[in-house]
């Protein structure tokens, strides 16, 4: 915990531009679920009679997005890259709370919750230290073309953080797909 909070006071500026830019994909989805609501209705109640049904397998995409980006980050356009993806990880969020809370409400809203919690929270969390690691590896990247310095040995400390996050968020995902039809469907009860 004391970690965290070192590393949420050294990088305040970064993580508030991080959190402006999940909160405005946040408020566009809410946007988008809401202007949409009524195409979208039989589509949200089919969803949530099926729960049981369903499988989380975001293995794949989660680890495409990761190494892509860590790529990138080595010819500087995997900060975009990474900040396109929170803006779209943002309006998901947005999306999803303001599907679910138009169709069923409250208990719409705290399933909406508890889904996002489960199958978001994690992989916002690494992509948090994922987009610093690879803000640094593209920072060190133009001080070597820039300033002619070697960055060789923090950028191969940074990859090895790349590579730990990855594995992290893919043994998530594992755990996700394995189980998350089974530990969903036990809050469908919130939804009326």
């Amino acid at each position: 915990m004391k970690r965290c909070k070192e590393y949420l006071k050294k990088n305040k500026y970064f993580v508030l531009f991080l959190s402006v830019l999940l909160v405005f994909g946040l408020l566009i989805g809410l946007y988008i679920a809401l202007s949409n609501i009524e195409i979208l209705r039989e589509e949200v109640i089919y969803y949530v009679s099926h729960i049981e049904n369903r499988t989380y397998n975001y293995v794949f995409f989660h680890f495409f997005i990761l190494v892509i980006g860590t790529i990138l980050s080595f010819f500087a356009i995997g900060i975009p890259f990474l900040c396109a993806l929170l803006f779209y990880e943002g309006m998901s969020i947005g999306f999803v709370l303001g599907i679910f809370g138009a169709v069923y409400h409250s208990g719409g809203l705290i399933f909406a919750l508890i889904f996002l919690l489960i199958t978001k929270a994690f992989y916002l969390f690494n992509l948090l230290f994922l987009f610093t690691k690879c803000l640094k590896i593209s920072c060190k990247m133009i001080g070597k073309y820039i300033y002619k310095t070697d960055p060789s040995i923090l950028v191969k400390y940074l990859m090895k953080g790349c590579v730990l996050i990855t594995l992290f968020v893919l043994l998530y995902d594992l755990f996700l797909w394995g189980f998350g039809d089974q530990i969903l469907p036990l809050f469908k009860f919130l939804i009326p």
